[in-house]
């Protein structure tokens, strides 16, 4: 049974353990696609600004060349016009189309083809009306907005780079655009002009990724939790199960003990009237007679037991309060167990209830106190004393019993009040018992509203104390 359940337990850390591992493994790879998607999202966030930027400003040239056309044509002949201004709206216009010139000629062995998009291609490289600062202020503005869009929040810092075409060859020189550290976005054309780049670099998104993530990361983390509860229920269920199975095995090898000594003993009675002329003795005759009786009524009062919680067990007890006088009921036990004890015992009750009474159910609860007794009493040696004590303290009823017995291991007593529990005593059976009678003395007290609770040292006695709302 051992060696089953060790092999379990190794296969249930086996399965948990793994389903730890593949999801982690599996949070670390959605992740690092997170990740990926972040930096994706931050370069074409960057190209879009660039080119909404670029695009702005080629709308804003356009007006203000319809401008200039327009006032051209509303301008007297140029030999009307004074010497000063005579050459001012024309001599840009020549500007601009010698500097077009010029970055014709510095593109070999192309072709000029005129056409609508290598015009406006121009008229970017040549669009230098505003510096390169307020251009990058504006585009910082235009790429927060474009992050924004995108629901990125992380902070970041805009680089410029001025770079040299010298000593490049084509594909070098794009494979040095492409490449980039983490959490940059690559190196992309501002102004060509002047060989202006322009680059992003990001603080850590852990916050964006597990903004992202978060559902994905509660439903894993909801999922981690419910397996760990199940496996320590279910390792709790387990040992329970075999703690029960251990016990009920310790209860049958008791019960045997408890029910084969009233057999052998009206056995040996019978016996002895039968064969040994006791029946012509009549004092032999009424003595094993007695006997008889005796032990039959103590059989009669185990099975009664066993019974008696069994049917707990199925159903639950229905309390009947009434008024009940507890020194009286005090009274009634010990001298109950004086008679039934087949030695002294010292009894010393304090009630310091007086005459009050308290509502509770009489039966049951002179049962459970009963069973308390009778325990200090079995567990007390061959000299027991049993000190008893009734108050009403803070609005309860209290009842202690305490006894000068062999006390029960701090380990074993958060145990004693559960069915069929005994305190292991190897192979020695000289305490009778079913370890029944603490599991229902405690569901008496509960059915109350009330708790009990053990004090106790190995060879020092034990003290039950019984609370109950009154």
């Amino acid at each position: 049974m051992r060696q089953r359940i060790r092999n379990i337990l190794i296969l249930m850390c086996v399965c948990i353990l793994s389903i730890y591992f593949f999801q982690g493994y599996w949070l670390y790879n959605s992740y690092h696609i997170q990740l990926d998607q972040f930096n994706k999202d931050i370069n074409e966030s960057l190209r879009t600004a660039v080119f909404n930027k670029q695009f702005a400003d080629v709308r804003r040239f356009f007006r203000r060349d319809r401008d200039s056309s327009r006032m051209f044509r509303d301008m007297p002949p140029p030999d009307e016009m004074q010497a000063g201004r005579r050459g001012g709206p024309r001599l840009r216009e020549g500007v601009l189309t010698d500097t077009i010139k010029r970055r014709r000629e510095l593109r070999p062995g192309n072709e000029y083809a005129d056409t609508l998009a290598r015009q406006i291609s121009d008229l970017i490289l040549l669009n230098n009306l505003t510096s390169d600062s307020v251009k990058l202020i504006k585009l910082d503005s235009v790429f927060t907005a474009e992050l924004h869009s995108r629901q990125i929040l992380t902070p970041y810092e805009l680089d410029t780079f001025h770079i040299s075409f010298n000593g490049y060859n084509r594909e070098g020189f794009r494979d040095s655009l492409r490449k980039r550290p983490p959490l940059k976005t690559s190196k992309i054309p501002f102004n060509p002009a002047s060989n202006l780049f322009v680059q992003a670099k990001f603080e850590s998104p852990l916050q964006y990724i597990l903004a992202k993530m978060i559902w994905t990361l509660a439903g894993s983390l909801l999922l981690l939790v419910l397996i760990t509860i199940c496996f320590v229920y279910m390792l709790r269920t387990i040992l329970k199960q075999k703690r029960l199975s251990e016990v009920k095995n310790d209860f049958i090898n008791n019960m045997t003990h408890e029910l084969k000594t009233p057999i052998a003993t009206v056995s040996a009675a019978v016996e002895a009237m039968q064969n040994f002329n006791a029946l012509n003795d009549q004092r032999k005759t009424q003595t094993y007679l007695d006997i008889s009786k005796q032990e039959l009524q103590r059989l009669s009062d185990l099975v009664e037991k066993v019974l008696h919680i069994a049917a707990e067990e199925r159903e639950e007890i229905e309390l009947f309060r009434e008024d009940t006088d507890i020194g009286e009921v005090m009274d009634s036990i010990i001298t109950n167990h004086q008679l039934k004890t087949g030695r002294p015992v010292q009894f010393r009750y304090d009630n310091l209830l007086g005459e009050q009474t308290v509502e509770v159910d009489k039966t049951h609860l002179t049962n459970a106190l009963s069973n308390l007794v009778d325990n200090a009493i079995k567990y007390s040696g061959d000299h027991p004393a049993v000190h008893i004590k009734s108050m009403l303290e803070g609005g309860k009823l209290v009842i202690k019993v305490r006894d000068n017995g062999i006390g029960i291991p701090k380990v074993y007593q958060e145990n004693i009040f559960d069915t069929f529990f005994r305190v292991p005593t190897g192979n020695l059976h000289n305490v009778k018992g079913f370890g029944l009678g603490l599991s229902y003395v405690k569901k008496i007290v509960e059915l109350h509203g009330g708790t009990i609770k053990v004090h106790s040292e190995p060879e020092k006695g034990s003290e039950f104390i019984i609370q109950i709302p009154v």
